[in-house]
């Protein structure tokens, strides 16, 4: 699958089948301060990722 880092120019591909869960675990993104994004829709942490599957990796933590 390819994963899309929003607001950097960051992507890389992961092999797949496999959780939301173990690709943040693989990509070292905590899911309690970032979201992923499938077909403009909130991927749960159980969800299955494929090889075709492109996901949006958005932060979810703002400065201020």
């Amino acid at each position: 699958m390819t994963v899309i880092f929003v607001g950097s120019n960051k992507q890389v591909t992961v092999k797949g089948p496999k959780s939301a869960e173990k690709v943040a675990k693989e990509l070292g993104v905590s899911l309690e301060s970032h979201v992923f994004i499938k077909d403009g829709e909130i991927v749960a942490p159980d969800e299955i990722l494929q090889d075709e599957d492109t996901v949006e990796v958005i932060s979810a933590i703002s400065g201020g």
